[in-house]
C-alpha cells in the first residue's frame, strides 16, 4: 500500500509540508497533493538527501510521480556485517581500521552507488575476528530500522514470514562436508596383485589348464583321469602365466602341443591384463569404503564440528529428540573456532556446509592431486535452502533491491563477485591456496611399495638361516657322538 501512487485533495487548512513529512515518516514516497483553490499547481516532495517541498505547474510536468530513489544525493544507507565466511568478512588493515570483504561487499556497494547514496557500516556491532555476529541482534537492528540493508542473508526456511525479505538471492543445500577417505596402501595392492576378482579368475583358469594338461598326459599313458594335478599348476602353468620358460615333454603328442600352445597364448593375455590392472591401481589407488551414513561416521570415529548456529539449525530440522540421538557425533565449539577450522580446513572433523562455501574449498585444493574433502550426497539435511536479504518492515528499498538482484543474477555479476571473493580473501590472508603438487612422482614404484615382499623375503631368509644352523648343529652333534663312540 505504501508503494501505491496516491493523490491528496487538500484545502487551505492543510499544512502541505507537515503532510509530506508525515508521509515520509510512514515511508510513502509516491505522493502528490492538489489544492482545491488551484488545480493548475501540484505539490510533491523530494525525499532525499533531505525533505524538500516541490511546487510544479501542470503545464510544465512531464512525469507526475518521479522516482525518489533514482538520485538520493549522497543519502546515508546503513548496513552491518554478520562476518560469515565468505559472504561478508570483517578484517583490520595495516592501520588497524575495520574493513570489509566477501562477495556481499561489492554487491551492496554497487547497489548503493546505483542510488547515488553513501554506505555506512555500523562498526559498533562488529564481532571479534573470525567470530560470527549475534544473528538475533542483527535481526533486531533491522527490525528497528537502524540497519537499512544488512550484509547478511537469512534462510527463509527458518523464518515465520517472508514479507520482510528481498527476492531469493541464492539457492543451496545444507549438507555435510566429509574428509576424503584414505587410499588403500600401494604395498597392499602390490602384495594382493590388484583386483581380487581378477586374481580369482586367473587362479580358476590356471586350475583348468593344469587339470586338462595332467589328464591328457594320463590318457596318453593309458591311465584313468585324476584330479591330483597340484604339481602341474606350478610347472608348467604358473611358469607360463609368469612368462617364464618351461620344459615340454619330448614325446608329447600333437594334442598336448596344441594345448600347451593355447596355454602360452592364454598366459600372455592373462599376464598383460594382470599387469595393466595392477599399474592402473598403483597410479590411481582405490579408496577405503565411503561414509554413507551417520552410523558409518561412528564406525570411522569421525565427528561433526558445530557451533551454536548449526545446533539451532539441527534442532529445527531434526527436532530435539533427533538432535539428542546423535549427540555423540557432535563436537561443540565457538563460532570463531568453527569458522577457522572449516576454512583451513581441518580434516579431523566433518562440517556442515552450503554451496556458498564449497567453491572456495575446491579452489583451495585446485592445484593438488586430490582434494581433502568431498560433499556427501547421502548426508543432506536440507535439500533446498532459500537465502534472501532481511529488510526492515515496509522498507523503501524493497522494489529497488529486488530489481537489482534480478539484474545482477541475469548478467552474471553475482557469480563473478562470488568467484572474485576467493582471490580477495587470499590477498588479505583470510584463506590460502595450497601449492602445486607434482603427482608424477607418486606414479612410480617405490621401495616402500614392496614392503610386504621385503618382509616375506627377510622372514624366508631367516627361516633358511635357522634351518641351515639347525642342520649344522645336527651334523655337529652327530659327529660328536660318532667321536665318542669311536673312543669307547
Amino acid at each position: 500500500m505504501r508503494n501505491t501512487r496516491t493523490i491528496f485533495m487538500i484545502t487551505n487548512e492543510v499544512d502541505v509540508e507537515a503532510l509530506f513529512t508525515n508521509c515520509f515518516e510512514n515511508k510513502m514516497l509516491n505522493i502528490l497533493a492538489i489544492g482545491n483553490w488551484s488545480q493548475q499547481e501540484i505539490y510533491s516532495y523530494r525525499a532525499f538527501p533531505e525533505l524538500k517541498l516541490v511546487l510544479r505547474n501542470v503545464d510544465q510536468i512531464e512525469r507526475y510521480f518521479e522516482p525518489q530513489l533514482k538520485d538520493m544525493g549522497g543519502y546515508t544507507i546503513n548496513t552491518v556485517s554478520d562476518n560469515i565466511f565468505p559472504r561478508s568478512v570483517i578484517y583490520k588493515d595495516g592501520n588497524g581500521s575495520y574493513q570489509l570483504t566477501g562477495y556481499l561487499t561489492p554487491f551492496i556497494n554497487n547497489f548503493v552507488k546505483t542510488l547515488n547514496a553513501t554506505l555506512h557500516v555500523c562498526w559498533d556491532h562488529a564481532p571479534e575476528e573470525n567470530d560470527i555476529a549475534n544473528i538475533t541482534l542483527l535481526s533486531d537492528l533491522v527490525s528497528a530500522g537502524v540497519v537499512d540493508i544488512p550484509m547478511s542473508m537469512t534462510n527463509l526456511g527458518f523464518t515465520p514470514s517472508y514479507r520482510n525479505h528481498s527476492h531469493i538471492v541464492e539457492l543451496s543445500k545444507w549438507q555435510i562436508m566429509l574428509p576424503v577417505e584414505s587410499q588403500i596402501s600401494r604395498a597392499l595392492l602390490v602384495i594382493g596383485g590388484g583386483a581380487k576378482l581378477l586374481n580369482f579368475s586367473i587362479f580358476i583358469l590356471m586350475s583348468v589348464y593344469a587339470l586338462v594338461i595332467h589328464n591328457v598326459r594320463r590318457f596318453e599313458l593309458g591311465l584313468a583321469p585324476s584330479l591330483m594335478c597340484l604339481w602341474v599348476i606350478f610347472d608348467p602353468v604358473l611358469r607360463a602365466i609368469l612368462s617364464q620358460t618351461f620344459s615340454m615333454p619330448r614325446s608329447s603328442s600333437l594334442r598336448l602341443r596344441w594345448i600347451l600352445a593355447v596355454l602360452l597364448l592364454g598366459s600372455f593375455l592373462c599376464y598383460n591384463i594382470y599387469i595393466t590392472n595392477l599399474e592402473t591401481l598403483l597410479v590411481h589407488p582405490p579408496f577405503e569404503p565411503p561414509i554413507l551414513s551417520l552410523q558409518d561416521m561412528r564406525k570411522a570415529g569421525l565427528k561433526i564440528m558445530i557451533s551454536e548456529p548449526e545446533k539451532g539449525a539441527l534442532t529445527f530440522v531434526l527436532g530435539q529428540r533427533g538432535y539428542n540421538a546423535n549427540l555423540d557425533l557432535y563436537e561443540m565449539v565457538s563460532t570463531s573456532v568453527y569458522q577457522t577450522s572449516r576454512s583451513l580446513p581441518n580434516t579431523s572433523y566433518a562440517y556442515f556446509i552450503t554451496q556458498t562455501l564449497w567453491p572456495h574449498i575446491k579452489m583451495k585444493f585446485i592445484r593438488q592431486e586430490q582434494a581433502a574433502f568431498r560433499l556427501s550426497k547421502e548426508l543432506v539435511f536440507i535439500p533446498l535452502v532459500h537465502f534472501a536479504l532481511r529488510l526492515p518492515s515496509n522498507s523503501i528499498y524493497t522494489e529497488a533491491i529486488n530489481r537489482y538482484i534480478l539484474n545482477t543474477q541475469s548478467s552474471g555479476l553475482y557469480n563473478h563477485w562470488r568467484t572474485q571473493s576467493f582471490y580477495d580473501l587470499l590477498a588479505i590472508g583470510k584463506t590460502k591456496q595450497l601449492p602445486y603438487k607434482d603427482a608424477s612422482c607418486s606414479m612410480h614404484l617405490r621401495w616402500e611399495d614392496l614392503y610386504y615382499y621385503w618382509l616375506i623375503y627377510i622372514v624366508n631368509v631367516n627361516i633358511c638361516v635357522l634351518a641351515f644352523a639347525g642342520e649344522l648343529l645336527v651334523c655337529s652333534i652327530g659327529r660328536w657322538r660318532e667321536g665318542r663312540g669311536g673312543l669307547a
